[in-house]
């Protein structure tokens, strides 16, 4: 999810919309777990150094921008309390519904605007879960439920769908995805850190609609960005 944010007056925009003039919103999200690991063929995410922070309080470096001038205005600390909690209420008989909760305290930001990404992906393959719904039309197996898209893990195959969300209020950014998926898929792992300017507009060119991306293709990626799961793990 590339976000920007006025932090006085926010609300959430449709996933994938480009820079619209209060809030810009789109992408993904999430389950994972120890006993998933060891039925899957790899983890991509260990192969590639990334690291879990726990839930809890954490500290995550944004960037502030302008929303007038459209510039940048500095990066600054910002506070964050995360929980991943899970349901299959009200939810389709074999899936369930895996929510990450992102409290982010913006108060320290240096301008009007807050620049994140908050994004989700499959930690097994590497599989952004930033996608276009017309992909769902064109897998060789589409997904079993509309709004869904189908990860592939060797002979194992899993549909996803996501949900984002955003809001403000006192100086503080509710972040949330949810992420539903099979009761045994625990594979999802959620993303968080700084976006620039420069990342938004490489972003806005990739064609989410034509296939899947794993996120070292995409523009965020690298030190700074923390990852989160159910598990811990």
């Amino acid at each position: 999810m590339r976000t920007i944010v006025n932090k006085w007056n926010l609300s959430a925009k449709k996933r994938l919309a480009c820079l619209a003039a209060v809030l810009i919103c789109a992408a993904l999200c999430a389950c994972a777990g120890d006993a998933g690991q060891k039925k899957k063929h790899g983890d991509w995410s260990a192969k590639q150094g990334i690291t879990v922070t726990p839930q809890g309080d954490c500290q995550v470096e944004l960037r502030g921008y302008d929303v007038v001038s459209n510039e940048n205005t500095g990066d600054f600390i910002a506070d964050v309390n995360v929980t991943i909690s899970e349901t299959t209420v009200d939810v389709t008989e074999g899936y369930k519904k895996v929510t990450a909760a992102f409290d982010i305290d913006v108060s320290n930001c240096t301008g009007g605007g807050v620049l994140y990404w908050c994004s989700a992906f499959d930690r097994y393959t590497g599989t952004s879960f930033e996608f276009d719904s017309a992909v769902n039309q064109q897998l060789d197996t589409p997904a079993a439920q509309e709004g869904f898209v189908t990860i592939q893990d060797g002979d194992e195959t899993y549909d996803v769908s996501v949900e984002f969300m955003a809001e403000g209020k006192g100086g503080h950014i509710n972040q949330t995805i949810t992420v539903t998926c099979p009761t045994d898929y625990e594979g999802a792992m959620f993303q968080l850190g700084k976006a620039s300017l420069e990342q938004l507009a490489k972003n806005a060119e990739i064609d989410y609609a034509s296939r899947l991306y794993t996120i070292d293709e995409l523009p965020f990626m690298g030190d700074g960005y923390r990852y989160f799961t159910m598990a811990n793990n």
